[in-house]
């Protein structure tokens, strides 16, 4: 009895470990979560692993890290924001939207000097009430939107070009939330 007694209390200390191991490896996971700081240079430094790997030809890589421009739990930020009927319409759309994003900016990239390495220059326009749409899906609270334009020059030969660009800074980061003088939900269609 003494010996069943102390195999019960031995596997007890072991799953007790094993469940503090676990513990203590979901929040390291979580302190090393790459955060931004929110201004221009922050979102310049979040450009620089998608633009590395571009350099590299890596397309995984691209996709990797284009990832961090994506709202984290896109449907409950849409519900925060919009009727259920919006968000849900909304959330179904914006993986198209990012995706489209990323492509056009390595479209661009193409166009300006393929597989070179590129520096982004991003600038805030603080004037350009991207967050207050005057068409297409109405918000029912002011939306944080924070609209850049961003600047992508070759290192190579020194093409570059521009774009604007909204963003909502979320969770550490700025996460993409269309292209041109609105964000996507605020152009009719």
């Amino acid at each position: 009895m003494k010996e069943k007694t102390s195999r019960n209390c031995f596997g007890a200390f072991w799953a007790v470990i094993i469940a503090l191991l676990f513990l203590l490896q979901s929040r390291v996971v979580v302190a090393n979560a790459e955060t931004y700081k929110h201004e221009a240079s922050g979102l310049e430094k979040e450009f620089e692993p998608f633009l590395k790997a571009y350099q590299k030809g890596d397309d995984k890589g691209m996709d990797a890290a284009f990832g961090v421009f994506r709202l984290p739990k896109a449907k409950e930020w849409f519900a925060s924001y919009f009727s259920a009927e919006d968000a849900a319409t909304l959330s179904a759309a914006y993986d198209t939207e990012v995706n489209g994003g990323e492509t056009s900016l390595i479209e661009s990239m193409n166009l300006a000097d393929t597989g070179s390495r590129f520096h982004a220059r991003c600038e805030l326009r603080e004037d350009s009430g991207a967050g207050q749409a005057k068409g297409g899906v109405q918000a029912l609270k002011v939306v944080p939107v924070e609209q850049f334009l961003m600047e992508f020059q070759s290192t190579k030969n020194g093409q570059k070009f521009r774009f604007i660009a909204n963003f909502v800074y979320v969770d550490g980061a700025y996460r993409f939330v269309g292209g041109g003088g609105a964000p996507f939900w605020g152009s009719p269609k």
